[in-house]
């Protein structure tokens, strides 16, 4: 467990968890929308072209794998879904936020005291 939030409201219990993704994703791939081919000296992309222990050959090649970043900025972003997932927490209802990746899974949630 990264972090907790406690409150008595759906809708800022929800406003953390989108935080919260927000969050991730920017550690995952802090800039979605910088070309991975300039030398702008940020964001991991760069600092992985001038690491000297990870060869190109090591790399995997951009969209082999899932964008999860973009699946939980997707998430953040989908409002209907926001709102449904308010009624269903305040019906009393756990609310999970499951994202897998390769290695791991990303799980954010809500429980209802």
């Amino acid at each position: 467990m990264l972090g907790t939030f406690r409150t008595i409201s759906p809708v800022l219990a929800l406003r953390w968890l989108g935080g919260q993704a927000l969050w991730i994703a920017d550690r995952i791939d802090a800039d979605p929308d910088a070309d991975p081919d300039s030398d702008s000296g940020f964001g991991p992309r760069s600092d992985l072209e001038r690491s000297a222990w990870v060869q190109p050959l090591k790399r995997l090649p951009v969209g082999s794998t899932p964008d999860r970043p973009a699946e939980l900025r997707a998430w953040y972003e989908d409002r209907q879904g926001q709102r449904a997932a308010q009624t269903h927490i305040k019906s009393g209802n756990p609310f999970l936020v499951v994202v897998p990746d390769t290695d791991f899974t990303y799980t954010l949630s809500v429980h209802p005291d």
